[in-house]
């Protein structure tokens, strides 16, 4: 029975470490970034999962969404 706060909060430590915590600022803002640009509109539920699948792939090594360098609508009236 003495070792029970210890093992409680061994396991606290063990369950909190996830995976996005292995996601750099840039590849979260590329993401939101991403998931504000999806058209039709996502409700809050589909952007959470979008990003979640985007930090997933980064995660997995896949390179993560890539980045439009031209944007041919910029200056169109």
């Amino acid at each position: 029975m003495k070792l029970m706060p210890i093992k409680i909060f061994v396991a606290s430590i063990v369950f909190t470490a996830t995976p996005a915590f292995a996601v750099p600022q840039w590849v979260d803002s590329l993401c939101w970034y991403h998931a504000n640009r999806v058209l039709p509109a996502l409700t809050e539920r589909e952007k959470e999962a979008y990003i979640a699948n985007c930090f997933a792939d980064y995660t997995a090594g896949s390179p993560p969404p890539p980045r439009s360098s031209k944007n041919t609508n910029r200056f169109r009236y």
